[in-house]
């Protein structure tokens, strides 16, 4: 493990969003979906990719609240730009589950 400085952890923009759009994305090596998140009016809506549609189902994701990184920048991911990195871990099962409130929370809050 590597150990950071604080400072350095709370450069990270942490968001709450609520998923809009969920897309096929068949460019991707892995099973994958394009996901479409608000994240409020001061970021907008962001595009990522995620190695989901083995876990999930686009009824599953549309409408759920979500957690991701929006400020590492822009990747390209198979002819794709993917604009935030949507968090999740790894579930009992070996599969993807990505990351809640568990109490909900307000579309655009701050992680903290």
């Amino acid at each position: 493990m590597t150990v950071i400085a604080f400072e350095d952890f709370a450069k990270v923009d942490l968001r709450v969003g609520r998923v809009l759009a969920v897309e096929e994305f068949p460019e991707a090596r892995k099973p994958s979906f394009k996901i479409q998140v608000d994240f409020g009016s001061e970021i907008g809506t962001l595009w990522t990719s995620a190695q989901a549609a083995s876990d999930y189902t686009p009824e599953e994701l549309k409408d759920r609240l979500v957690i991701g990184a929006v400020n590492l920048g822009s990747r390209r991911i198979a002819g794709f730009t993917s604009q935030f990195l949507l968090l999740g871990v790894k579930a009992e099962d070996g599969g993807l589950s990505l990351l809640e409130p568990g109490r909900g929370g307000a579309v655009g809050g701050n992680v903290y």
